[in-house]
């Protein structure tokens, strides 16, 4: 049955429904006690908040306080058997994990990541030019890098071959990579033992395997996304609630299945460059200052490329991204 068309009519009480909701004022009481805490689940308007004590309050946010992501840390008043407690203030944060929102605006989907998990697969096969995206923008946050290459037990001589290029690629210029399977547990412990002491978040294509992955590190998957339902009120299939786990073998994991497949920012040719690490010592080296590293003659960076130091396949993502940024400005 096809869904019903809105009416113009329809569509106006709506969307002054929800602007009436939003502009809803929140109290906040001036003698009130302030605690601090960090977001460990966020929905819409309202959050979860955790103490250091590991006691959860659940809480909405003042008028005017900016965007605010899963792994805030935040000062807030709680509130009691009637009332939810309110957020004041965000604490400086040490990083912000966005992703492209409407009409192109960063919309921030996670704070304080200490490490971004690459999840890519055998099959389907890993995009090297999304690998290298997810890397540039990891190195501008900045935080840890962790490759995973999952569905190993699906491997044969072709994928050999693919696991082989993401391993000399990555591990030559210093990021760790681990291969997993899912299904078979293969390379799970060591996994674990990654995602120990620092708070993680996976990200990588659909059909990888993020979420089995996910799944496999969090106890009790189905009492604690019961455990969110109720707090939030939403289903269990809900896109929009991001939640922090704490993992048994130490560390955080915030699962936030809207930045999962999604394409990071990059807004200049300074991130670009800086997110490449095997290209960082050759600023400055070139004979030109203004060296595009494309074709200019005396370009430190091209004579590496030709001397096999650095990576042809990274030096194409490389130049790719820039041919990209280039048409992103011309809108």
């Amino acid at each position: 049955m096809a869904k019903r068309r809105l009416s113009d009519q329809q569509k106006r009480r709506i969307a002054k429904n929800k602007t009436q909701h939003l502009d809803t004022p929140v109290s906040i009481d001036p003698d009130a006690q302030q605690v601090h805490g960090t977001i460990v689940i966020h929905y819409g308007r309202q959050v979860v908040v955790e103490t250091a004590q590991h006691q959860q309050h659940t809480c909405k946010l003042r008028q005017n306080l900016g965007d605010i992501a899963c792994g805030d840390r935040v000062v807030f008043q709680p509130g009691d058997d009637t009332e939810h407690g309110v957020v004041i203030a965000i604490d400086e944060r040490d990083n912000l994990l966005q992703k492209t929102g409407f009409a192109g605006k960063a919309k921030p989907v996670a704070a304080n990541v200490g490490q971004v998990v690459i999840v890519c697969a055998v099959e389907p096969a890993p995009n090297t030019y999304l690998i290298d995206r997810y890397l540039v923008a990891i190195e501008n946050l900045p935080a840890r890098a962790l490759l995973v290459v999952n569905k190993i037990d699906l491997g044969d001589d072709t994928h050999q071959a693919i696991i082989d290029n993401i391993d000399t690629t990555y591990r030559n210029i210093g990021y760790t990579v681990v291969h997993t399977s899912a299904s078979t547990d293969y390379g799970l412990d060591e996994l674990r033992q990654q995602l120990r002491n620092t708070t993680s978040i996976f990200v990588g294509l659909s059909g990888v395997g993020k979420s089995s992955l996910i799944n496999n590190q969090i106890p009790d998957t189905n009492a604690r996304v019961a455990e969110v339902s109720e707090i939030t009120r939403e289903g269990r299939h809900t896109t929009t609630v991001s939640t922090m786990y704490h993992l048994p073998g130490g560390g955080e994991l915030i699962d936030s299945p809207g930045v999962r497949d999604f394409t990071p920012r990059i807004d200049n040719k300074n991130e670009i460059l800086n997110g490449f690490v095997e290209l960082r010592g050759f600023r400055g080296k070139c004979k030109f200052a203004n060296c595009s590293h494309s074709h200019e003659p005396g370009c430190a960076i091209l004579d590496a490329v030709n001397s096999g130091i650095i990576s042809r396949q990274r030096f194409e993502s490389y130049k790719h991204m820039l041919s990209d940024l280039e048409e992103k400005n011309k809108d």
